[in-house]
């Protein structure tokens, strides 16, 4: 297989400077895997048997990173592009779960590839000397399957991260955890409470935004419950409701499914019933009612996106979703909505809500279609300039002040009342119309 992709020049050059000083080097990892698959690599890995010193050597005169020297990596930048040349090696003990407390050179690529995650990343190519497969990653691939390197165990415990990392996979790919590899990651779950906050968060980030999140989160529901245990409640929780036709968890990553891969509006999705099993309650007849889950649930959401350190903005975004998923917005109190939530929130919600009502029963979901002409009337609102927040009104309190209102809190109410006038549809946004209304209020006792 030695026409597995075409190299951009920068790599060819690295490949070759590299070879030109007597080294063995191969592109490796991602680059390798996904170009098996049939996708156009963008980011390029490179492994050889030369040491750091021995590659900068190699590549003298060109722009050299060092950021991860520690690790055996150079980072060559060459015309915009940034390659990770790391020197073949074997790591030590990880005593932090995490990283090797030692890294040890080796001039053997396998002894290199032994010590990778996964047999699809284990894969290593050369223009001329084609793919080198150690470790069985291209057999993998073709059969769809994400399986450890070697003794899984030993991976997991190595690395906790790799857990996660596997869902990851099996969310991008679409491919299946096989079964030793999955026996081993649940075995090693507690270690993911060494690994730091950040580095889940951004898994999970991208594990929600991949193509198949909704089914790797169906297959593999405990291994996210690992990370996130809050929501282990929700798995084969009934809803026995006229308005719904599915479980909470099957409904749940149908409403992901259904979302655009929008971070703020994954999370949502993911968590905006998790408050559910919490809120649950029974008729003797069995119908479920789940009163004031939609609170319960934004309490839940705080808190993972907390723990999760998420940024300020995206934690806030997110609860609002959640806290008001189940809020009704309809043509009646669309500008009200907007101008409660903010445009950003209120277009965000209108998606949710229509991912939401798809995945309900059908006699609901066949109503999502008015969800969709509402969100573009709010699209329409927020382009055309409609007035939703006082600093819409065509006038200010300047315009008051000028008509003889005294400065103060007064000038205020006055102008949310003449807001919400407007937003009611009692009155348009028009200058003179606006005033003539100031000056009733003024004139009142």
């Amino acid at each position: 297989m030695t026409h597995l992709m075409t190299l951009p020049p920068p790599v060819s050059f690295a490949l070759k400077r590299l070879g030109d000083a007597g080294f063995e080097a191969f592109l490796v990892g991602g680059c390798v895997r996904d170009a098996c698959l049939g996708s156009t690599p963008t980011d390029f890995d490179i492994t050889t048997q030369a040491t750091p010193d021995e590659i900068k050597a190699a590549l003298a005169g060109e722009k050299l990173l060092e950021i991860g020297l520690k690790h055996g990596t150079i980072t060559l930048v060459k015309d915009g592009l940034h390659m990770e040349i790391t020197t073949y090696r074997q790591d030590s003990t990880y005593s932090d779960g995490r990283h090797p407390d030692a890294v040890t050179f080796t001039r053997s690529l396998k002894e290199d590839v032994l010590r990778r995650d996964f047999t699809i990343n284990a894969l290593a190519w050369h223009p001329e000397r084609g793919l080198v497969d150690v470790v069985g990653g291209l057999s993998d691939i073709h059969a769809g399957l994400i399986r450890a390197v070697g003794d899984a165990h030993t991976r997991f415990r190595e690395d906790s991260l790799r857990i996660l990392r596997a869902l990851r996979f099996a969310a991008r790919l679409g491919f299946a955890i096989q079964g030793d590899t999955l026996s081993a990651m649940m075995a090693a779950g507690e270690g993911l409470s060494h690994i730091s906050a950040e580095r889940i968060a951004e898994e999970l980030n991208r594990t929600l935004l991949a193509p198949h999140a909704g089914q790797a989160l169906r297959d593999y529901p405990r291994v996210l419950f690992l990370a996130l245990p809050e929501l282990s409640p929700m798995l084969h929780t009934p809803q026995r409701t006229p308005f719904h036709a599915y479980d909470l968890w099957e409904h749940t990553l149908r409403t992901v499914e259904a979302t655009d891969t929008q971070l703020p509006l994954r999370w949502a999705a993911l968590l905006h019933d998790a408050g559910k099993p919490a809120a649950a309650t029974h008729d003797a007849d069995g119908t479920s009612h789940f009163k004031g889950h939609a609170a319960i649930s934004a309490g839940i959401t705080e808190e993972i996106m907390l723990r999760l350190k998420q940024p300020r903005a995206l934690r806030e975004l997110v609860v609002t979703l959640v806290r008001y998923h189940d809020d009704r917005i309809g043509p009646d109190n669309l500008k009200r909505s907007l101008n409660r939530l903010g445009p950003e929130a209120g277009l965000l919600m209108l998606k949710l809500q229509y991912a939401d009502a798809l995945t309900h029963a059908p006699h609901v979901a066949e109503k999502a279609h008015k969800i969709l002409r509402l969100y573009d009337e709010a699209e329409e609102m927020i382009r055309s300039g409609s007035c939703l927040f006082i600093r819409d009104l065509a006038i200010d309190g300047q315009d008051l002040i000028a008509i003889g209102f005294k400065e103060g809190a007064g000038i205020g109410r006055t102008l949310n009342f003449l807001l919400d006038q407007v937003l009611s549809g009692y009155l348009e946004n028009d200058r003179e119309e606006l005033l003539a209304q100031a000056r009733e209020v003024l004139a009142r006792p």
